[in-house]
């Protein structure tokens, strides 16, 4: 999910008295993931993520995150090792 705006973001948290380390927690990231949204370093999610922030922060879904601008995860795949 893209986020629509880092100011938006600090101005919820602030009124939700929530520090970037109890977001974090809520939203299961590091304080320092919701510090690079906080700072515009970062500006995409994981749907999960972005879900959670805008639960914690009681904000009606989309407020805060654009559902378009999630990034698309690889799938992991493990390849067999072939003996040298």
């Amino acid at each position: 999910m893209r986020l629509r705006n880092p100011k938006l973001l600090v101005d919820y948290m602030k009124a939700n008295d929530f520090t970037q380390a109890r977001l974090s927690r809520y939203a299961g990231c590091s304080r320092q993931f919701i510090h690079m949204l906080v700072s515009g370093e970062r500006t995409t999610c994981t749907t999960e993520v972005g879900r959670l922030i805008e639960e914690a922060l009681r904000v009606l879904p989309g407020t805060l995150f654009d559902p378009s601008g999630s990034p698309v995860r690889r799938p992991s795949v493990k390849r067999a090792r072939t003996p040298a």
